[in-house]
């Protein structure tokens, strides 16, 4: 039996994200606007053109914002059912050690609600399985081409 990508896996999909987005969007707004509404990755800028250093913290708040962002990108490619190609498949891996040490303090320290990111890290691991294996797995089927025929 094949399977066909429905309006219907559409909008379960789109349920499951938005939910599970909605579930945990405060943990991860703490993780993205943390350290006095400052987007961590400006810290990142300011190393290539001032002269600073990172400690442990911006690193650590750097990396919550790389993971927040590909998750967001594995969403959106799940969603649409985009089937993975190397460059995703490099990025889930990058979202994996960038997020993996991220929910791991979250959940032991149950910084900024920790429990509440569970719904997050379980879809991510789900997306991560998902795009290793191949990514879309509906076959695509082509439109038929349409043939004009002109009168003289």
């Amino acid at each position: 039996m094949v399977k066909e990508y429905t309006g219907a896996a559409f909008l379960r999909r789109v349920i499951c994200s938005l939910s599970t987005l909605i579930i945990s969007a405060w943990p991860m707004l703490l993780a993205l606007f943390a350290d006095g509404g400052k987007m961590p990755i400006l810290k990142l800028v300011k190393v290539f053109t001032d002269n600073i250093t990172l400690n442990i913290n911006d690193i650590i708040f750097i990396m919550a914002f790389f993971a927040i962002l590909i998750l967001l990108i594995m969403i959106t490619g799940w969603i649409f059912n985009i089937s993975s190609n190397l460059f995703l498949k490099i990025l889930v891996i990058i979202g994996c050690i960038c997020g993996i040490p991220n929910t791991i303090i979250s959940l032991i320290l149950f910084i900024g609600g920790g429990f509440l990111i569970l719904p997050a890290a379980i879809l991510a691991v789900y997306l991560t399985h998902w795009y290793l294996k191949g990514g879309g797995d509906y076959p695509m089927h082509p439109k038929p081409r349409i043939i004009l025929k002109i009168k003289a």
